[in-house]
């Protein structure tokens, strides 16, 4: 591996508004006769979070899936495969790093991972400042019960199911981070947000097909932190003005305009 310094840090924060109900499953240690089937993962006070894994995941497979053909199988034109085991995409040269891997890491490359994908935690204070005007009717603490149903094409039997949901309106606090380490890598930050937009107009968590997972990134916050502000010698720098949500960013200009206000 080239020698790399760290020069620097993005940070990247906002809120994730649910648009329609989410659902990133947990799971419980005991069974519960006419309890849910599918419950949603909560932290050990039984609030509901989106797990780092889930957002660094489903951003990954959007971008390979927008980036290269899916496929098996190598074609030797250097667009690579998607590994039938492993479910990401991988290059036949197994130490060539793409922007999607020096932004996501990868085992077989000699590059460091640029991304840090913070758990997102449930707002609680907004939930409870909306509940009685939002919430109200909800039969379970910050989550609903939604029952879905599959029904035998032959018999016309019913075999309904219980799916845990986090509510339309809910909101989750996420931070992401990007470590710099040249001037080139400014770029991948503008990858980074493709993988934002992506997601937006895809879905997080399951039974996205079927309506669930719609999110908004909105209240968006971009910092700058140099390695000499963790010495205590120099401020963050705020690369935006004001919060802003994606569809604000509306040309390469805007990230022009942002990231060239960084000197490494």
């Amino acid at each position: 591996m080239s020698e790399k310094q760290l020069k620097g840090k993005i940070i990247i924060n906002g809120k994730i508004v649910i648009k329609t109900g989410l659902a990133i499953g947990g799971s419980t240690t005991s069974l519960d006769i006419g309890g849910m089937d599918n419950p949603v993962i909560k932290d050990a006070k039984g609030i509901p979070y989106i797990p780092g894994s889930s957002l660094k995941g489903k951003m990954r497979s959007l971008l390979e899936k927008a980036y290269y053909p899916l496929r098996n199988d190598f074609k030797g034109d250097g667009k690579g495969r998607f590994n039938p085991s492993r479910v990401v995409h991988e290059f036949e040269d197994q130490s060539q790093a793409d922007d999607i891997i020096k932004i996501f890491g990868g085992t077989d490359v000699e590059e460091p991972g640029r991304g840090i994908f913070r758990d997102a935690y449930f707002d609680v204070e907004y939930f409870n400042e909306v509940e009685a005007e939002l919430f109200k009717n909800l039969e379970l603490p910050y989550t609903e019960d939604k029952i879905e149903n599959t029904v035998d094409r032959i018999s016309a039997r019913a075999n309904p199911r219980h799916l845990e949901r986090v509510p339309v309106g809910t909101k989750f606090d996420f931070e992401l981070i990007f470590d710099l380490y040249s001037d080139e890598d400014k770029e991948l930050v503008k990858v980074l947000f493709q993988g934002l937009k992506l997601l937006e107009d895809d879905y997080l968590g399951g039974s996205g097909s079927r309506g669930s997972g719609q999110i908004s990134l909105e209240e968006i916050d971009l910092l700058y932190r140099s390695v000499e502000y963790y010495k205590t010698e120099k401020e963050e720098l705020r690369l935006v003005e004001k919060s802003f949500n994606l569809k604000d960013i509306d040309s390469d200009q805007w990230f022009s305009n942002v990231i060239d206000q960084i000197s490494l």
